[in-house]
């Protein structure tokens, strides 16, 4: 890849066609002499789209080579890349709003790094507010920036145009390896600000409210690097026999509502990331359902062939996981613009989007208690492996609230369903659904114990479904009440695993 910048091998007119920019532009050298130790440092990217990459190389080297370079990052939502090669090169000092990397996730829980976790939907207040402080410099990729000044963007917007509004320097770095065609998926529409707010005009997954460039102040912008640096994510993880269990739970579910309350047709569907969603998407594709729907905050490769396929119908996300494949379908296929839009994170994930679109939220979580209260984000409930994105806010909003997770882990050692999660980022009231490899829990107008003795007889593995049996029991004849719980006894589940390996009780 080419990530030298300057001027050579390129038409400046062609790429930035507003002509007062155009004088601006400099090597990924020149423009990363802009960031100093010390700073506050915005970056564009959502999940695996869209995020920076010259700049960021020239950072690594200049902190590889002795220099004291240490950042503030803030992004717009979770982007690994970022968090990787920042990480690792000792270059960030505080991160907000996600941890995406089990390298910088390491050195949060040593206490190296400080670490300020928000759910997406809070993080345009926050910004706007100044509460995380002034921005220095914001760092945005393009797809070049048109006659007005505007910033046509890659695989994702995200909150780049808050970003870039709180920003006192802008650096643009305009990545001529991403497909000409994105530019077309666009669809940026700013939400106005409280408290005089009108509603968002978006009625259907489809339909298109904005603008396909974001508006920037030309004046804010210190350098343009122009460089081609292919976009590649990872290979998609394996799946495995529970996640395929999983997801015919889930089908043979979605199939029973699809007839019984949505007439016919399934709203949106939600998915994240990881392994499981992953697993979901593949399996759409061997399923009966047709003219599916995706309102997600990131959409890759397998989500993708659904729509090429026509078994989905339309898809708004926030994010493009570039493999090959995706790029060759957005290169190639014909009229995609009419059925995959790319919006801004704080249209996707707001609630009051969520809530019109009537969405089937699918979340997984590290652990759900009996209950039905989720941890999605730390080990034990004190070490962090990922931030809570928008997952708790898709789960409180929309239509329908499923959670999915396999019932153990660690071959067995784990029980991922417990008697009181660890660390609480999803509340029980938002959930509507809980579906392990063993079967299903409907959890809809079920009182507390009730929703107990479900997700314990349908969901669990078979020594801890006699355990948590044993605790329900306990409880209730112990303390009684609307939500009975023993915390010293719910808690031993995690000391057996600090001590002996396994929340297995020793005489099972």
């Amino acid at each position: 890849m080419d990530m030298n910048g300057g001027s050579g091998g390129f038409d400046v007119k062609s790429l930035i066609k507003h002509s007062s920019l155009q004088n601006k532009v400099a090597s990924a050298e020149q423009a990363a002499a802009v960031i100093r130790d010390g700073m506050t440092v915005a970056m564009s990217g959502y999940g695996m789209a869209g995020y920076p990459k010259a700049v960021v190389a020239e950072l690594v080297r200049r902190r590889t080579e002795g220099e004291a370079l240490a950042i503030h990052l803030v992004t717009g939502a979770n982007v690994p890349a970022l968090d990787e090669q920042l990480g690792q090169a000792g270059i960030i000092a505080r991160r907000t709003p996600m941890s995406a990397h089990p390298s910088l996730a390491r050195q949060i829980n040593t206490g190296s790094i400080h670490y300020v976790e928000q759910q997406m939907n809070r993080m345009p207040r926050l910004i706007r507010s100044g509460r995380l402080g002034s921005i220095d410099v914001a760092v945005i990729e393009a797809l070049g920036i048109d006659e007005q000044g505007d910033l046509i963007p890659t695989t994702s917007s995200g909150l780049a145009h808050l970003l870039m509004g709180a920003a006192t320097s802008i650096i643009v770095e305009i990545n001529t390896a991403q497909p000409g065609q994105l530019a077309d998926l666009h669809d940026v529409y700013i939400p106005d600000q409280s408290p005089l707010v009108l509603p968002i005009p978006l009625v259907s997954v489809r339909q298109r409210i904005g603008r396909t460039a974001i508006p920037v102040d030309p004046d804010k912008i210190r350098a343009i690097v122009v460089h081609h640096a292919k976009e590649r994510v990872a290979p998609p993880p394996a799946g495995s026999p529970e996640n395929d269990r999983i997801a015919q739970h889930l089908f043979d579910f979605l199939e029973i509502e699809k007839r019984r309350v949505f007439e016919g047709r399934l709203p949106p569907l939600q998915m994240g990331f990881g392994s499981l969603a992953t697993s979901i998407a593949r399996s759409l594709a061997q399923s009966s359902f047709q003219d599916l729907q995706f309102f997600c905050g990131s959409v890759g490769e397998s989500i993708l062939e659904l729509l090429v396929s026509g078994q989905a119908a339309a898809i708004s996300t926030s994010g493009l996981e570039m493999s090959d494949r995706v790029d060759e379908i957005i290169r190639t296929t014909p009229g995609l613009s009419d059925r995959l839009v790319l919006r801004n994170g704080d249209v996707i994930n707001h609630s009051e989007t969520i809530g019109r679109m009537g969405l089937v939220a699918l979340n997984t979580g590290i652990e759900i208690d009996i209950y039905g209260n989720v941890n999605s984000s730390h080990i034990s409930g004190s070490r962090v492996v990922n931030g809570i994105g928008g997952g708790a806010n898709f789960a409180q909003n929309a239509g329908l609230s499923i959670v999915l997770l396999p019932s153990t882990g660690k071959s067995g050692a784990i029980s991922t369903i417990v008697p009181m999660v660890s660390h609480h980022d999803i509340c029980e009231h938002d959930v509507d659904i809980v579906i392990t490899e063993h079967g299903l829990a409907d959890l809809r107008g079920l009182d507390d114990t009730e929703r107990a003795d479900a997700i314990i007889r349908h969901c669990t593995a078979g020594a801890y479904q006699v355990q948590l049996e044993a605790y329900i029991q306990k409880a209730r004849t112990t303390c009684g009440g609307h939500h009975p719980q023993l915390p010293e006894d719910a808690f031993a589940w995690h000391r057996r695993l600090a001590e002996q390996g396994s929340m297995l009780e020793t005489s099972q």
